[in-house]
């Protein structure tokens, strides 16, 4: 029986940079499936500033930029997209208003979030469409509910959304779930361990053959080293030890490990903690999470080669 190859990545934050690798990958490593895991949408917004008729000026990286003439707004403006964060052209007037009414300012985000997220399934549809590659592309708890209906495709080989069972190639399946225990952040998609156990619990009990599946869930199983984050202070700063080392804790889910205890499927896919690359195991269960690096362009992922219910082979990939 012929092996299948995956390429799992997650936790790409609104980088079209990332994205586009990503959409690369079917032809980079030969990969038949392609998952993306969640938190598709950035974190933040970098107003661009008018000051006058072919006159702009942004704060970005450290840096002012003067822009004066709309070749080099435009380049401005995928730099910013790059690293994942949004472009807002306002004027400074405008963007004071902004920020003493947050109400406004996150509406604008959505917006912006949506706008982004169409542009991407666009591409991916332009790309891979119809072509020899199954395409996953999933939520996470980050990513507002708004860009829910943008996910979506007239393609049968590209399968979005969160909270899903699908086959992956006639001989496996794959089980999506994008949700999170609860985090300092209180994101959209945050529950609380009782939900989430109830959630997976009632996916995962209808199927029957639980040896050839693989788990796609956002957030990492507890105590595993796929979960190991900096511990926060009360204004969600991290708490620093002896020597100047963030001190660390285990943040992954109990509901999650204990599905993966209970039903050992052959794989489980995480993302969420981006500095906790790696693979543990538990029991048969082979658990990964490729880690994140989206603000440098770097896609962060991992290949791996699965046969008869079984991984054969895996890789951790970045590029």
């Amino acid at each position: 029986m012929a092996r299948t190859r995956i390429f799992f990545t997650t936790d790409v934050h609104g980088s079209t940079k990332v994205f586009i690798k990503f959409l690369n990958t079917p032809k980079v490593y030969n990969a038949k499936v392609i998952i993306m895991g969640g938190d598709l949408c950035g974190k933040s917004i970098i107003p661009i500033f008018r000051v006058r008729d072919n006159l702009w000026e942004a704060a970005f990286l450290g840096k002012t930029q003067v822009i004066n003439n709309h070749n080099a707004l435009e380049k401005l403006k995928e730099k910013i997209a790059d690293v994942g964060a949004y472009y807002y052209v306002t004027t400074r007037e405008e963007w004071s208003d902004l920020k003493e009414d947050q109400v406004k300012l996150k509406e604008i985000m959505k917006l912006l979030m949506r706008k982004r997220t169409k542009e991407w399934m666009n591409l991916c549809e332009e790309r891979l469409g119809g072509k020899d590659v199954k395409v996953f592309i999933s939520p996470g708890n980050d990513d507002p509910y708004e860009i829910d209906d943008i996910l979506k495709s007239t393609y049968e080989n590209i399968i979005t959304g969160d909270e899903r069972i699908e086959n992956i190639d006639g001989k496996h399946q794959l089980f999506i779930f994008g949700k999170s225990n609860k985090t300092p952040w209180n994101c959209p998609r945050d529950l609380e361990e009782s939900e989430l156990s109830q959630k997976i619990q009632n996916f995962v009990e209808e199927i029957e053959e639980h040896n050839t599946f693989i788990f796609a869930i956002h957030v990492p199983p507890i105590c595993s080293g796929l979960d190991a984050a900096p511990k926060l202070d009360k204004n969600l700063r991290p708490i620093m030890g002896p020597g100047g080392s963030p001190v660390m804790y285990h943040c992954g889910s109990t509901a999650v490990r204990e599905a993966i205890e209970k039903y050992q499927p052959m794989a489980s896919l995480h993302g969420h903690i981006h500095e906790s690359r790696g693979v543990y195991q538990i029991g048969r269960t082979l658990c990964f999470n490729p880690g994140s690096e989206y603000a440098e362009g770097i896609l962060r992922g991992v290949l791996l080669e699965i046969e008869n219910g079984r991984v054969r082979d895996y890789l951790f990939t970045q590029g």
